[in-house]
């Protein structure tokens, strides 16, 4: 299962949102509407696309324009209309996207605890809109809810002038009073959501200046504020939020949307619990027009299926089930060369692209022993022969993970490597006493067994995890595996109800160490640190970290955390692709690269993707007549690859 630290992650998708509706077929044609037919010509050129099409159409009249009204100038104010296209204009609306998840999500709150799962932030980026959004080329700042905004000299004070043809699917207009009741939500206590109030509590209340405009003020200097508050924070409807309070809404709205302002909606009714959840795009999207979405949200229905069992989701996928998959290292080489894929019917690639990398691995719960010592910590990790999982297992498809920010510009190189070394694993351990053996051949200290109890909820790294156990064998440890529900055990570990539990996490284009590593985090339940890792030096790096605005300032920063991280062992690292392993069925349009320049498969694919008709056509052909073959893409695609090798590197 995948965790993301932050909406962040996913913001580089660009302004979009994700709606439902409850169909289920089973075909590889996956309509919910045909899509319709592309246009002859289709201009690339990004001028001819307005910034904001129909400007200020929406808005009240009772507003002047130097209150933000009508006739807004902009004068004194920045903004971006340079940005280029964020998807391909080519793509066309219609069609169904059909994908699954291992298990029906705990909640679909965008807050509060058990919403940072995967499936939540991907919905979320696309049912929800920020202030801004973010160039997905050049990180740049682009318009999304806001068309202006400000930033005083003293990086302390930001404005924003609301677009005031903004609308949430109600039909609510946007205003300056729905930004403030957002910020009154996110640091509601009883939202019981800390790293809301960590971060959003960096700031004073806001202040409605006027029905457009919105004023916040920092408490403190920190480079993150402006971003985390025009990027970060999903607005939502103040008419609703006036109604309920954070424990209300933890009540009330577990599978209950609140109003958002994306392209697409989840309608009332349509959340088939434990089954399926399916996402609906909006006939009245209210900046369907506006360059940052073209060739954005494509499908008019995208539609997932519980599978609690990869394999069978799998067998799913090559039926024409489910529309595309991302395949494991085992299938990749062994079972991805069946007859649909030699045709073309199915297309296989390996997708390059700059996707954050977070951290696999085994997480210790540090505030349990004996894992509270840093020598078992570091013993249990030499007793991991990653070698030779990644050689006989993986068929060499990951690579090893020596750091908590892999394969990026903040991996600090002098990290150690911890080689499966037995030897020095056992010695580790003498030295903490585990040096006596019972009748039945197990390490022991003070006549107690060393005894693991290993949470997990991926079926598929069950076979890596029986290696690490049959290794421990050999020592002495005994180490159970428990197997749960990603549901389960996203609960246990948010509740730190755990020993040591399999995590991966998403990775961050900007890191934020403070709210997966800093002290405060560590003795209090529903935050990303979940290890209860304390130090010091990181505090203080994170104090130091939030007035850096150097980028080469934060990265030698995150060197120094990723140092001291990796040299305290809070996980045993495992390792991570180098690409995504993808399978699809080839009816799509795509954009270059597959995928968004940053994001995974499972954000892009749904935003940027759309059903070529001519495609779809020849691959319903293909099914009835063995005969068909269609072109087959190279295998692998590295689109992003390239286009950072011609660009100066971005943070």
């Amino acid at each position: 299962m995948m965790f993301k630290l932050s909406a962040l992650s996913i913001l580089l998708i660009a302004a979009l949102s994700f709606g439902c509706s409850n169909s289920n077929k089973t075909t590889t044609e996956g309509n919910s509407t045909a899509p319709a037919t592309p246009a002859a010509n289709v201009s690339l050129n990004k001028d001819d696309y307005p910034v904001f099409p129909d400007a200020d159409a929406g808005a009240d009249p009772a507003v002047p324009a130097e209150q933000g009204g009508k006739g807004f100038t902009g004068e004194g104010w920045e903004t971006n209309t340079r940005f280029d296209l964020q998807g391909d204009p080519h793509a066309v609306k219609g069609g169904m996207l059909r994908d699954w998840q291992p298990d029906f999500p705990g909640t679909l709150r965008i807050s509060g605890p058990e919403s940072n799962s995967q499936f939540n932030g991907s919905a979320t980026s696309l049912l929800y809109e920020t202030l801004l959004g973010l160039d997905t080329h050049t990180f740049d700042f682009i318009p999304s809810i806001a068309t202006h905004w400000q930033i005083s000299p003293d990086k302390m004070t930001f404005r924003f002038r609301i677009n005031p043809n903004a609308r949430f699917s109600d039909g609510m207009p946007v205003t300056s009073d729905d930004v403030v009741a957002t910020y009154d939500f996110m640091v509601d206590k009883t939202l019981e959501d800390p790293s809301n109030l960590q971060t959003y509590g960096k700031l004073e209340r806001p202040v409605a200046e006027s029905k457009y405009i919105v004023r916040v003020k920092a408490k403190d200097l920190n480079w993150r504020n402006f971003l985390y508050f025009s990027g970060g924070m999903f607005i939502l409807p103040a008419h609703v939020l006036k109604t309920i309070n954070g424990a209300a809404y933890l009540k009330e709205y577990n599978y209950k949307l609140l109003p958002g302002t994306g392209p697409y909606t989840i309608r009332e009714g349509e959340i088939e619990k434990g089954k399926s959840i399916a996402l609906h795009r909006r006939t009245d999207y209210w900046n369907e027009k506006g360059r940052a979405n073209v060739g954005l949200g494509n499908f008019d229905e995208i539609h997932y299926d519980v599978v609690r069992d990869e394999n069978l989701a799998f067998e799913k996928f090559k039926k024409g089930d489910l529309d595309y998959f991302i395949v494991r290292p085992k299938q990749w080489v062994e079972d991805t060369n069946f007859d649909a894929v030699q045709r073309g019917l199915i297309q296989k690639v390996k997708v390059y692209n700059n996707e954050p990398k977070g951290v696999v691995g085994l997480a210790f719960n540090t505030r349990r022993a004996p894992y509270n010592d840093l020598r078992v910590r570091k013993a249990l990790s030499y007793l991991m022969n990653r070698k030779q999982i990644i050689e006989k297992l993986a068929f060499n498809e990951y690579v090893p993970l020596d750091s908590y920010y892999p394969a990026s510009v903040y991996e600090n190189p002098n990290n150690p490597k911890t080689p499966y070394d037995p030897a020095l694993g056992l010695k580790l351990l003498a030295d903490v006493g585990w040096t006596g053996h019972d009748a039945q051949g197990r390490l022991t200290r003070n006549g107690q067994p060393f005894q693991i109890e290993m949470l997990y909820a991926s079926k598929p790294y069950e076979a890596y995890l029986t290696v690490y156990q049959e290794d421990l064998r050999k020592v002495g440890i005994t180490m159970n595996l428990r197997y749960v529900t990603p549901e389960t055990q996203f609960q246990m570990m948010n509740q730190r109800k755990f020993e040591m539990t399999l995590v991966a996490w998403g990775g961050l284009v900007f890191p934020n160490p403070e709210t997966s590593y800093h002290s405060s985090q560590a003795d209090i339940e529903n935050t990303n640190n979940i290890t209860g890792f304390k130090n010091a030096r990181v505090d203080e790096i994170c104090k130091q970290y939030d007035t850096m605005f150097d980028v080469q300032d934060r990265i030698k920063a995150i060197r120094e955390i990723d140092g001291i991280l990796a040299n305290d062992y809070q996980y045993v690292l495992l390792w991570i692709p180098p690409y995504t392993r993808l399978l699809y069925w080839n009816k799509f349009g795509t954009p270059h690269g597959h995928l968004s320049r940053t994001s995974d498969a499972y954000s892009s694919v749904p935003a940027l993707w759309w059903i070529d008709s001519a495609k779809q056509a020849r691959v319903k052909q293909g099914l009835r007549d063995a005969s068909v073959k269609m072109d087959i893409a190279p295998l692998e695609d590295k689109y992003w690859i390239d286009q950072e090798r011609q660009t100066p590197k971005s943070e």
